[in-house]
């Protein structure tokens, strides 16, 4: 993309590699909390205990905030909601680089018992208008074949 400044990195490839990096991070790893039960994971520098009853119900949030003058500024928001048998999923939420800008959400009404999508809408830094998209589809999966109940597609990417 020559001329376009800020937008040297865009191809095709890495346009989908950030939207494949941002759906794992910010929905699927979410989701697959939805299947630990009494569970330690590490976390940054140390380790988190989880400890929870699938028969009550569940809400959980989670805010991603990083801010620097320089380079990736983080705010993003994710929250789980389950009631019985039911796993619903919502982000939104922006992302602020010296390279570019992104708003990042689920597509109304989010990602529900893992059917929905997960989309990127791409900016210039300091502009108002997308000029790239990137989506994620999650479909249910009942055939034992995923270690989880979903699979998630691969990045589909494009211009506006």
């Amino acid at each position: 993309m020559t001329g376009c400044e800020g937008r040297n990195w865009d191809t095709d490839d890495s346009l989908a590699g950030v939207t494949d990096d941002w759906s794992y991070l910010y929905v699927s790893r979410f989701i697959d909390i939805f299947w630990l039960n009494d569970t330690v994971f590490e976390e940054g520098d140390g380790s988190v205990s989880m400890s929870f009853s699938k028969k009550d119900t569940l809400k959980l949030d989670m805010r991603w905030l990083s801010g620097k003058e320089k380079g990736d500024s983080v705010n993003v928001h994710s929250s789980l909601v389950e009631v019985s048998d039911s796993v619903a999923v919502v982000v939104d939420g922006y992302r602020y680089s010296d390279e570019f800008w992104a708003h990042l959400y689920t597509i109304e009404p989010g990602i529900i018992n893992y059917e929905g999508k997960f989309r990127i809408d791409f900016y210039e830094t300091g502009k108002t208008t997308p000029w790239a998209w990137g989506e994620v589809t999650y479909e249910k999966s009942d055939d034992g074949s995923t270690l989880y109940n979903y699979e998630r597609s691969k990045p589909q990417v494009g211009r506006y």
